[in-house]
């Protein structure tokens, strides 16, 4: 399909002034939650992502992510408590030049995904719809505070838009460099946050089936860097905990989360074992893999001696999941959120009128990535890894007319 010859004339200058908007817009929310609030609220936030890395630190390995010492860990995957371990080496443990470094490096991601977004818009739908693109993700409210937020959530959604824009790049030119980078980004996002696997497959299993007519050199190249990254911490899942776990651990926990008895669909943060002694105990006389298995037998004998009661928690949980609507969700995380979603499938039903292979590139990472909180529990954070794949949607629905086809190259079979 034809691309559009958009004018490019101001677009560096839109990118620069949006980019700053971002930038000024992140830092000055940082600066006021640094401000106010002490080392302790801010590293407090998720105390076993700061225990993994004091444990890292200290040449134990992944380990003890409650406190105490119980054992090595696959609670969380390494790629984050390797950068906060690293940080706490360099600026001191739960220091306040560490909270520091830390909103730093979160506020560059942020502000990275801003570029990024802008760019991958740019290339699939044209100028004018990367220019809305770059309004909304600069003036994001969720967005703005993820820097002060103590998890990897900045760093997932960074991760999630390269990933993006790098397997469209491959569909077009599915050159051994581009396959190359698509593996490294990939692997990256499985080791920093494994719920980007769906995205991950759908990445692959796209630029792949788009490129089959050529050389399938190059997607064996990203296949098996991506493979061949990933295998070390699952071989080491396998040696430290004597079980297969090839990503993370807590599946039966999250899902127990979800649907216990007296659930409302919520993760309970009272009943987590960082904070509950009576879980804490389990935990530790279990270990890390009976105490998951308990809980995944739990949760399993509970779904299926009460089907209906799972299905009603999943149905909402659904809607939570794209309104947004959490525990801790502000209002203008909510309308945000859902105006997103909402225009997000608008841009996707145009799109799907226009370019059907296109579609499908948007289509299956928006269908499979929310499944397993579906039945787990959902938060506005989670719903923030694929914003910035709806914000291109809603782009180009804002910016589309009817006769109109999107940028992108990709044409249909």
């Amino acid at each position: 399909m034809a691309r559009h010859m958009d004018d490019p004339r101001n677009w560096r200058l839109r990118v620069i002034i949006l980019v700053g908007l971002a930038l000024v817009l992140r830092a000055a929310v940082a600066a006021m939650v640094a401000t106010s609030h002490s080392s302790d609220w801010f590293f407090g936030q998720t105390t076993e992502l700061g225990l993994l890395a004091e444990s890292l630190r200290a040449g134990h390995g992944l380990s003890s992510p409650f406190g105490g010492d119980t054992g090595p860990s696959a609670f969380l995957s390494p790629g984050y408590p390797v950068i906060v371990a690293a940080v706490f080496a360099i600026f001191g443990t739960y220091s306040f030049s560490s909270e520091v470094v830390m909103m730093s490096l979160q506020l560059i991601f942020g502000v990275a995904t801003v570029v990024v977004l802008m760019l991958l818009t740019r290339r699939v739908f044209g100028v004018k719809a990367a220019t809305i693109a770059g309004v909304i993700g600069a003036l994001c409210p969720p967005a703005l505070f993820l820097p002060t937020l103590f998890w990897e959530t900045s760093l997932s959604v960074l991760l999630a838009t390269i990933l993006f824009a790098v397997s469209f790049r491959s569909a077009e030119d599915p050159s051994a460099s581009n396959w190359l980078w698509m593996g490294l980004t990939a692997a990256a996002s499985l080791l920093v946050n494994p719920s980007l696997l769906p995205i991950v497959l759908c990445c692959f299993a796209w630029a792949i089936y788009r490129t089959r007519a050529g050389s399938m050199i190059g997607p064996a190249i990203g296949v098996l860097l991506c493979v061949a990254l990933s295998m070390p911490w699952a071989v080491r899942n396998s040696r430290r905990l004597h079980a297969f776990i090839p990503l993370r651990s807590n599946l039966g926990y999250e899902l127990w989360q979800g649907n216990r008895p007296g659930s409302d669909g919520f993760f309970l943060a009272d009943l987590h074992p960082n904070v509950n002694a009576v879980e804490f105990q389990r935990y530790e006389a279990l270990g890390e893999v009976g105490y998951m298995h308990e809980k995944l037998e739990i949760a399993r004998k509970l779904i299926l001696n009460n089907p209906g009661r799972f299905t009603v928690l999943s149905a909402k949980r659904t809607y939570y999941f794209w309104a947004g609507i959490g525990r801790h969700s502000s209002s203008a995380v909510v309308v945000y959120i859902t105006a997103t979603s909402v225009l997000g499938f608008v841009g996707l039903i145009l799109l799907w009128r226009q370019n059907r292979a296109l579609a499908a590139y948007f289509l299956f990472p928006l269908m499979l990535f929310p499944l397993p909180y579906y039945i787990t529990h959902p938060d506005y954070r989670f719903r923030l890894v694929i914003d910035p794949i709806l914000v291109a949607l809603a782009a180009y629905a804002l910016s589309s007319r009817r006769r109109t086809a999107p940028a992108g190259t990709i044409a249909n079979p």
